[in-house]
């Protein structure tokens, strides 16, 4: 005998649709992630529709921090914090293999990988993620994301659903020295992080960097064909302003499980210069997706 599970459609225990800072349990995630997916698969088959705001879910507008508010949430340990670091890719025949059409190589081929506990209270979470920088048919380079750890179903579920590939691992940790993964009982993806040794020239290039800053991309698949769709306008618009509670320069150490296929796009004890931080937004962005090619 089968089991049928009916989720609910839009609607919280009050009736309304439940907005992210109601949700407080499992339950609730659930109902967002069955919005979410309703409401991606309607922007998705829109053809006059390019961009999604918000993901379609009310949210509660947030207001613009003062620089006192900004500093009692820092005091208090808010933020998203984790590491980024950027690697020259050790194999190029298979970096780009991950171009696929309408996707061509970039200027500088580079491999980028972070690892964060997002923080934030409501939605709180953690997720590490393996990109490579693409160059996008409309002549932007952004970051596609190609390997993206996460520690449950839901947040699983809210990423696959814009062609993020999220997986459900073990275990996750995030802390200043060291950030894992453990899948399959096995250490599958880490971040050894050691401050300093970096010099003015490098620490300059990490803070012009950042990190992704929402210029990702991913590939959106359905019925109707592949849609090429990135998180952010790829310019920054859009963005809440950062506050940055942390921030370090050092050396970090990162392995892959070898048998993972992205494993190959590092050196064998691979150390770059990256950065641990504490952030949060100021308040006033929006949460923009945007269609970049629909390819049939």
């Amino acid at each position: 005998m089968s089991t049928i599970v009916t989720f609910p459609r839009e609607k919280h225990a009050s009736g309304r649709q439940i907005t992210v800072p109601e949700m407080k349990n499992d339950l609730d995630r659930m109902i967002f992630a069955r919005i979410l997916l309703e409401n991606v698969a309607r922007w998705i088959g829109d053809p006059s529709r390019d961009e999604i705001v918000n993901m379609d879910v009310d949210r509660v507008e947030s207001p613009i921090l003062t620089p006192e508010q900004a500093e009692q949430m820092s005091k208090a340990g808010a933020g998203t914090f984790g590491h980024t670091t950027v690697i020259e890719p050790a194999d190029l025949d298979l970096y780009e293999s991950y171009m696929y059409p309408p996707l061509a190589m970039p200027e500088k081929p580079e491999v980028m990988v972070s690892y964060w506990d997002m923080n934030n209270h409501t939605v709180a979470f953690l997720e590490g993620r393996v990109m490579v920088k693409a160059l996008c048919p409309d002549g932007i380079e952004s970051w596609l994301v190609i390997s993206v750890p996460v520690p449950n179903f839901h947040t699983a579920l809210e990423g696959n659903c814009w062609g993020w590939p999220k997986y459900v691992c073990d275990e996750m940790t995030v802390s200043h020295d060291r950030s894992e993964v453990i899948y399959e009982g096995k250490v599958r993806l880490s971040m050894d992080f050691t401050p300093g040794g970096v010099d003015e020239g490098t620490i300059k290039l990490l803070k012009e960097r950042g990190t992704e800053s929402g210029n990702t991309v991913s590939f959106h698949i359905d019925g109707g064909g592949m849609c090429l769709i990135r998180q952010g306008r790829g310019d920054g618009s859009g963005r809440a302003k950062m506050h940055f509670a942390e921030w370090e320069a050092g050396m970090v150490r990162t392995y892959m499980r070898p048998e993972d296929r992205c494993a190959g796009l590092i050196p064998e004890d691979c150390v770059t210069p990256g950065v641990w931080q504490r952030s949060f937004g100021l308040g006033g962005g929006e949460g923009v997706m945007c269609k970049v090619k629909r390819r049939d």
